[in-house]
């Protein structure tokens, strides 16, 4: 939702803040794993699986940003949150052969349902043509499953490096490949003041938090757990807005509030049951 404001701001666009925030974020956490912990970075060694999977990644942070900007904060979450998990479920089946499970397939069912619910809350009157109701900023949402791709890759990383390192090493090439697209499309944004570049060094600390605590959620609680807190955010941001549009502040919010409130759970509760079985194995082995 930071990033709806921050673009608000004339002279910020969704390239710039994706540019200048996301490979900020990369540098302090690989960083803070050379100098505070002392650790070595080996994950440049894979960087055939980096740089293929960072491509993916740039293009889904800058899809995500900019859907953002155009259809609101929570609309893309609810849109783009249930569709990665069921794209990166059936891109692992694929290529990475993994089993699709009973409950698995019961999870992408509802999470698919809670997503046309997503689709058809743009308007207040009932359209069941989904052509007719998606937007250009639907559209972004939806292709910014590009980051179920680079889920791919990333989970082949996270097999040779520590989740840290190789999150970090992603953020910092996929931000870098963002920032060579600003600064080859200048007219693409316009050029922010002083203050302006102080909000975007601030909310490079977004990603990064973000990246440090979903590892951390991972190695603590399990994948099914984290996995559902993380998409749970999608509806938290719609009651937000909600409440700043109810103390006056403008929000872009979907206009059938009821049917995002219901496709944005089904798609919590989709998420869950396509996560929860790899956790029940897990503790059985």
């Amino acid at each position: 939702m930071i990033v709806e404001f921050l673009t608000e701001i004339p002279g910020i666009s969704s390239l710039l803040v994706a540019g200048i925030s996301i490979p900020i974020a990369g540098a302090i956490l690989l960083m803070a794993r050379t100098v505070f912990l002392s650790k070595e970075l080996t994950v440049f060694k894979s960087w055939k699986l980096l740089l293929s999977g960072s491509i993916f990644l740039a293009a889904a942070v800058f899809l995500w940003y900019d859907s953002v900007t155009k259809v609101g904060a929570s609309k893309e979450g609810l849109l783009a949150g249930p569709l990665e998990t069921v794209v990166v479920l059936i891109l692992a089946w694929f290529f990475l052969k993994e089993k699709l499970r009973k409950m698995q397939l019961l999870g992408v069912i509802i999470a698919i349902s809670g997503f046309l619910a997503t689709v058809l809350s743009s308007s207040l009157q009932l359209n069941l043509q989904l052509s007719t109701s998606l937007t250009i900023g639907d559209f972004e949402a939806i292709s910014a499953i590009a980051f179920a791709a680079g889920v791919i890759f990333m989970t082949k990383l996270f097999e040779r490096h520590s989740s840290s390192e190789a999150s970090g090493a992603s953020l910092l090439i996929s931000g870098l490949i963002l920032t060579a697209i600003l600064i080859l499309c200048p007219s693409s944004t316009l050029h922010p003041g002083v203050r302006d570049w102080i909000f975007l060094a601030l909310f490079s600390l977004v990603p990064l938090a973000g990246a440090l605590l979903y590892v951390v959620g991972l190695n603590r609680i399990g994948a099914s757990l984290t996995s559902t807190i993380a998409s749970s955010n999608i509806l938290f941001t719609l009651f937000f807005q909600l409440l700043l549009r109810g103390i006056g502040i403008r929000t872009n919010i979907p206009e059938n509030i009821l049917l995002a409130v219901v496709g944005g759970a089904l798609g919590v509760v989709g998420i869950y049951l396509i996560h929860v079985e790899n956790d029940l194995l897990f503790r059985k082995i």
